[in-house]
C-alpha cells in the first residue's frame, strides 16, 4: 500500500514510516498540510494517515483540500484531540486513531482500510 503520513511531529513520522515500511508499505511523510498537498497532488495514495494539529493548515482544513481534488481519497485521522473525532468522520474520514496509541493498532486500521 503507498501511504502519505502528515504529522508535524518528525520523529513519529520517520518511526511510523520505518516500522510500515517492514510491512511492505511504501510510505512518504509530511511534515506540514501544504507539503502534504504538494505530495498529494503529485502522487496517486492508497492512503492519507492525517494529523489535526499542525502548523499552517490544520488536518480538516488539508482533508478539505484533498477531498475535493479526489472525492474517493481515504483518509485516517490520528490525533490526540478527541473533540476532532466527529467531523473527521462526517467529512469522509475512513477512521479516526486518538493518540496516544500502539503500532499495531495503527497497522490493523492500515489492514482494514485496504481491504475496504
Amino acid at each position: 500500500m503507498k501511504i502519505l503520513m502528515i504529522d508535524d511531529e518528525i520523529k513519529i513520522l520517520t518511526l511510523f514510516k520505518d516500522f510500515m515500511e517492514t510491512f511492505g508499505h511504501k510510505v512518504e511523510i509530511a511534515i506540514d498540510g501544504d507539503t502534504g498537498l504538494k505530495k498529494f497532488k503529485n502522487t496517486n495514495f492508497d492512503l492519507i494517515v492525517m494529523d489535526y494539529r499542525m502548523h499552517g493548515k490544520n488536518g480538516l482544513q488539508v482533508s478539505r483540500e484533498m477531498m475535493n481534488m479526489d472525492k474517493n481519497v481515504k483518509i485516517l485521522f490520528v490525533s490526540a484531540d478527541s473533540s476532532v473525532e466527529k467531523k473527521a468522520i462526517e467529512m469522509g474520514a475512513v477512521g479516526f486513531l486518538l493518540k496516544p496509541f500502539y503500532i499495531d493498532v495503527l497497522i490493523r486500521e492500515i489492514e482494514r482500510v485496504g481491504k475496504a
